[in-house]
């Protein structure tokens, strides 16, 4: 179904009334997102991958609004054609979606010339065309009723060029510039849609740092370490208050625009400093 196509409410939507996709939603940042959406109420449809214990992740929302409706959804979403699926499956369940959550995502870690190349292309396609083709279905729509929220997970990688994270950080570059872009052009037309780019450093207690084989890497035990709940804090607190980007973490935005003042070498020397491996 093309996104014209699917009928649109032009009715004010309460919060406890909205219905809220997240990707990467069975656990992590994107679970802990969930946590805070169910204490509104709303209606989700959780994304994960096959063979995640999505079950478990739906049981933990209940748990908060036992009347809580979840939808659950297994998608491989570095697959070609997987957005036009998740899109088709909110259609059949005559769904409106009122805030799009892109949180699903993985990295890689090394030498460019020595990472899986079928690896980090997954990744590409997962964190920029899933993202983007995502975004703009859903984006028609809520541009129609003029209202809706979209949160693209970007990194703090996103800001400058990192060795050892080269493919990771430039596909958050997208995310980033492209989010920004797009709420720059929202507000341009006068549309109440909002995007908000979330850029947290390393994320702790998540399964990121093993999927990307970074177990050794200074990144995830230096004070700049955040934690899912954290960064989900302040993503929803920033979405309230229809901010642009966020840095979640106390102090991690005022020292990021510090350090994009210096020029680009010394940034990827701070960037590998941080990824380096501990002896």
């Amino acid at each position: 179904m093309h996104p014209e196509e699917k009928k649109v409410d032009t009715m004010n939507v309460k919060d406890g009334n909205r219905t809220v996709l997240i990707t990467g939603g069975c656990g992590g940042i994107g679970l802990e997102l969930g946590k805070l959406f169910a204490r509104e109420g709303c209606r989700m449809v959780l994304v994960g991958m096959p063979g995640e214990d999505m079950g478990h992740a739906k049981n933990i929302l209940q748990a908060i609004t036992p009347f809580t409706n979840i939808l659950l959804l297994e998608k491989d979403l570095s697959l070609p054609g997987a957005a036009s699926e998740v899109y088709d499956f909110t259609c059949e369940h005559d769904l409106q979606i009122d805030v799009l959550v892109n949180c699903a995502g993985f990295g890689t870690y090394g030498h460019v010339n020595e990472i899986d190349i079928e690896r980090e292309l997954n990744m590409l396609q997962l964190h920029v065309s899933t993202l983007y083709h995502l975004t703009r279905l859903y984006l028609q729509e809520m541009v129609s009723r003029d209202r809706g929220q979209i949160i693209n997970m970007a990194s703090i990688s996103a800001f400058q060029p990192n060795p050892r994270f080269a493919t990771y950080g430039a596909s958050k570059s997208f995310v980033l510039n492209f989010s920004r872009a797009l709420n720059y052009e929202l507000r341009e037309q006068g549309s109440k849609v909002r995007v908000l780019t979330v850029c947290p450093t390393a994320v702790k207690d998540t399964g990121f740092q093993k999927a990307a084989k970074m177990e050794g890497t200074k990144a995830f035990c230096s004070w700049m370490t955040t934690t899912p709940d954290i960064v989900a804090r302040e993503t929803y607190r920033a979405m309230k208050q229809e901010k642009d980007v966020v840095i979640p973490g106390k102090g991690f935005g005022l020292g990021q625009a510090l350090v994009s003042r210096l020029p680009a070498r010394w940034q990827m020397k701070i960037s590998r400093s941080q990824l380096r491996e501990m002896s």
